[in-house]
């Protein structure tokens, strides 16, 4: 089993931004496995250091339930994590990133991975604080050797940052990154982390996929110069929870209820995205039965055409007969009467089934979803805002299942990848409705 690639600082920084808001998720117990690691800044390592590291990361995981899995393969990278803060209310969310890992338009620069897993693909589970300190020490690395002023110091170290699969002290197996100083030579290591790792088979992952769930009731393309996390931040001291209320009109209305106030804050002129979802499938069967509807008026309206066409020619002949007897009791006028009164009424049973459907047509209302969900919830899936910029994301969506989900769907720049948040919620009574 091998894996080795090249990234380029941008992609280290981007791959830093979406860890660290994953990291969060976790609990504050982690923070001191973070600390005690005592990550080293060398290209070697004592074995009791490498054995304490592995017990603090064991133990963690084990007293916080956490599993946060890694998974490679020759086109994609994926982090699925869940929830267990009870700090911030962050369990039960769970997150799901995958990342393009395709030579030259991927994350990578260039990768290698050998297994002998199925589709040649690695699963492990990982410490995403521990991940996070060791991007952070890379990036830091760069940054102070950039803003010492020396002239060509920031030249020692090269421009790409290593990460690979290695065994370190008695077998056990790391995910190392490594900044190469170009000065010691072509093995030599300027600086050097290593992150304890448990390897898994590569068929435990279908127990660390996003749930499944069908088409959403409303999704909101949420707006790039106004965070959400912003007006979350202040409601989530205000009221422990939040009703969220989407409408397919671009508008999405944050409301609390609580003893000391009532406040409803809205966010307009938001795209809504009609592709599957709910409302395009009821505009679609709503077009099918206007269609079966037209349809069948214009069946029943040629189907009497033809009998008004054969009482014509009959009643044109009793015309003509009756003219040439001398039409004696005006039978001939009372006919025409008929006829054009037989054809008025076909045209206006016509006209007011159009009518009919366009008005029914122009009045559908937008459709409308709430859901009710925990504010340090909402606020603990939107740290990613605080990390990544307005040029690191290309779109934001929220997607709202009433009563069942609330999933945020975000696309990174360049279009490399994308990670999704799933908060659940609260059950929505008909009163909190209205209200």
């Amino acid at each position: 089993m091998k894996f080795k690639a090249k990234l380029s600082l941008p992609h280290t920084q981007l791959l830093y931004n979406l860890v660290n808001p994953l990291s969060r998720l976790h609990s504050s117990s982690m923070n001191h496995s973070d600390t005690s690691m005592n990550v080293s800044s060398s290209s070697k390592s004592s074995s009791s250091n490498a054995n304490a590291m592995m017990n603090n990361y064991n133990s963690s995981s084990n007293n916080n339930g956490t599993t946060t899995i890694l998974y490679l393969d020759n086109d994609k990278l994926v982090l699925s994590t869940r929830g267990s803060s009870h700090k911030n209310d962050s369990e039960g969310i769970f997150c799901f990133a995958e990342l393009i890992t395709t030579d030259g338009i991927g994350i990578f620069n260039h990768h290698v991975i050998q297994s002998i897993e199925t589709d040649n693909a690695i699963l492990m589970e990982v410490c995403l604080v521990q991940l996070k300190t060791a991007l952070r020490g890379v990036l830091g690395t760069q940054k102070n050797m950039d803003g010492r002023g020396t002239g060509g110091m920031a030249s020692l170290f090269s421009q790409e940052v290593t990460m690979k699969l290695a065994k370190r002290n008695g077998g056990m197996p790391h995910i190392c990154l490594d900044v190469r100083d170009v000065n010691v030579g072509e093995g030599g290591i300027g600086v050097h982390h290593a992150i304890p790792v448990r390897i898994m088979r590569v068929e435990e992952l279908q127990y660390h996929v996003p749930p499944r769930l069908g088409m959403p009731d409303v999704q909101l393309t949420l707006p790039r110069d106004r965070p959400l996390k912003t007006v979350v931040e202040r409601l989530k001291g205000i009221a422990p929870q939040v009703f969220l209320e989407g409408s397919m009109a671009g508008i999405l209305t944050l409301r609390i209820d609580s003893d000391g106030a009532s406040i409803r804050t809205a966010f307009n002129k938001l795209i809504p995205i009609h592709e599957d979802c709910k409302s395009s499938q009821t505009q679609s069967q709503t077009q099918t039965s206007q269609s079966q509807q037209q349809s069948q008026s214009q069946s029943q309206e040629e189907g009497g055409g033809g009998g008004s066409g054969s009482t014509s020619s009959t009643q044109f002949g009793s015309q003509s007969q009756t003219q040439t007897n001398g039409n004696k009791n005006g039978n001939a006028p009372k006919r025409r009467r008929t006829q054009r009164s037989q054809t008025q009424t076909q045209t206006q049973s016509k006209s007011s089934s159009q009518t009919q459907i366009q008005t029914q047509a122009g009045n559908d209302e937008p459709v409308k979803c709430t859901v009710k969900l925990d504010t340090r919830k909402l606020h603990a899936s939107l740290h990613w805002q605080a990390t990544l910029g307005v040029r690191d994301v290309s779109s934001a969506v929220m997607c709202m299942w009433e009563n069942e989900m609330l999933v945020l769907d975000v696309t990174l720049n360049p279009e490399i990848g994308r990670f999704m948040y799933y908060v659940p919620v609260h059950f929505v009574s008909s009163d909190e409705l209205l209200s």
